[in-house]
């Protein structure tokens, strides 16, 4: 008789300074057969985890599914609802063998600093304490030495931008195969250096973080170690276990667990002074793009990130285009207000708009722009291709794209992270055509407009996702982390 293998996934990225909280009606929910049928084709961990049936034979027990796009904190009562239906499935769904359990190692609740932490305890606390449990991460996530102790086994995702989420998935399948089968005896342990890990250091085909997530590869490969995985932290959620770590999982050696964790934990600390941005404000960045021989430009504008929770209407880089007369740019914009007047006046009207900066206060002034509405769009698209987020099926709301006598903005009616091309594609901007993309991100977008670049340039704007908050804005975050010793 095939094992029984429960798989359910609760994940958002919690970003405690967005000024907008996360409520129940923000999470979008898959339930039962639903979410085979929706992450089957994903690039996403869940659909490795229904890989893992066909490759290592179990039957899948689909729970739920619960994801909400990065914002502010999670409600309390929302985070309460959110566990209480996990549980109730879980509970009825047993007998189980074991549970795949996709987390993501950044939600915050406001009861809960570390959301992950809390809901990994909970479910042990149900299951009981030799219940397989193997639970996946983002490699932006803050973990709780408990999580650790808690879970079976801890998986996190190898890439940034994130292109391996299935195969973490298929991995965390076959490990809690084995675990069920008494093959292996998974022991895990956690090593957390004193860094703060700036997103601005995150990519992982990049140095410092290249030579670590090598030797943590390299490790997996060695007798005796299940899984290694780094986690590079996350700096927009003011948590206890704020920062980057290591999480070995060794077969049964406890001992060997420990030292490799923090053997590669001290690798990272010993790359310490390569951890210190120094990335242009805005009217800098914009300068370089419209000076650069190179082109296109991608403009990574780091201080609205949108995937780390952001508002995604930041006028900040926009001003700046207008203001510096840069010609060939193309930026999406958060405006539903904006969208609902290009509806309004149809299609080649030509209007005076104003734009941005409009959920609070933190991301620029509202600007005035004159334009033509050159395309109305529902919004959808799919992508077919391996992105960050694994993503496939996209729904930026109504969309307009108003053509200015500089560039083009889409103005969309649904904060939408920049993870594909075709969110530009499917209201027909081309981006061959283009001589300046603004991407409202970090590293995730590069999986994306990397190949389509010349050029990228970073830059340092304010917003809820700035890499130069200061650590006096943390109040729950350990003290004396390396940065914030160097920071004056």
């Amino acid at each position: 008789m095939a094992m029984r293998i429960g798989i359910a996934s609760l994940n958002h990225e919690s970003n405690t300074f967005a000024s907008f909280p996360t409520t129940y009606e923000d999470f979008r929910f898959v339930r039962g057969q639903e979410i085979i049928e929706q992450y089957r084709p994903m690039f996403h961990e869940v659909g490795g985890f229904i890989a893992g049936a066909e490759a290592y034979g179990y039957e899948i027990v689909p729970l739920m599914g619960a994801v909400a796009t990065p914002a502010g904190a999670v409600e309390a009562e929302t985070y309460e609802a959110l566990l209480d239906e996990l549980l109730g499935l879980i509970g009825d769904a047993m007998p189980l063998d074991g549970l795949l359990l996709g987390l993501h190692g950044a939600f915050v609740a406001e009861n809960f600093p570390q959301g992950d932490g809390e809901t990994t305890r909970r479910v042990r606390e149900l299951v009981g304490p030799d219940f397989p449990v193997v639970v996946t991460h983002d490699y932006h996530g803050n973990v709780p030495p408990q999580l650790v102790e808690d879970a079976t086994a801890l998986i996190i995702y190898k890439t940034c931008p994130h292109i391996d989420q299935r195969e973490r998935g298929l991995q965390a399948a076959e490990l809690i195969t084995r675990t069920v089968r008494g093959e292996v005896r998974p022991v895990s342990s956690i090593a957390k250096p004193e860094l703060v890990y700036n997103i601005a250091f995150h990519n992982t085909n990049m140095r410092p973080m290249k030579p670590v997530m090598d030797a943590a590869i390299e490790l997996e490969g060695q007798p005796g170690i299940l899984a290694t995985s780094v986690a590079a932290g996350y700096q927009y959620a003011d948590v206890p276990w704020m920062g980057p770590c290591v999480v070995v999982v060794a077969d049964g050696d406890q001992s060997l667990a420990d030292r490799e964790a923090q053997r590669l934990a001290d690798l990272m600390w010993s790359l310490r002074d390569e951890l210190l941005p120094t990335i242009p404000k805005p009217a800098e960045a914009v300068k370089m793009a419209i000076a650069s021989e190179e082109k296109p430009v991608s403009m990574m504008e780091m201080g609205d990130n949108i995937g780390g929770g952001s508002a995604g209407d930041s006028t900040f880089v926009l001003e700046e285009l207008l203001e510096q007369g840069a010609n060939g740019w193309v930026m999406a914009l958060y405006d539903p207000e904006a969208v609902a007047a290009c509806a309004a006046a149809g299609i080649g009207a030509q209007l005076t708009l104003p734009v941005g900066g409009k959920v609070d206060d933190e991301h620029g002034p509202t600007l005035t722009v004159e334009g033509t509405v050159r395309t109305l769009h529902d919004g959808k698209f799919i992508e077919t291709e391996v992105r960050h987020g694994g993503g496939r099926d996209w729904d930026q709301g109504l969309t307009a794209v108003l053509e200015t006598s500089g560039g083009l903005l889409v103005l969309d009616s649904k904060r939408t992270p920049p993870m594909s091309l075709n969110q530009l594609r499917s209201v027909g901007i081309m981006p061959e055509q283009q001589e300046i993309f603004v991407a409202k991100g970090s590293v995730a977008p590069r999986a994306a407009y990397e190949p389509v670049s010349a050029r990228i340039i970073e830059v340092d704007s304010g917003g809820a996702t700035s890499i130069s908050r200061p650590p006096e804005a943390f109040r729950l975050a350990r003290q004396g982390l390396y940065e914030w010793t160097q920071s004056g």
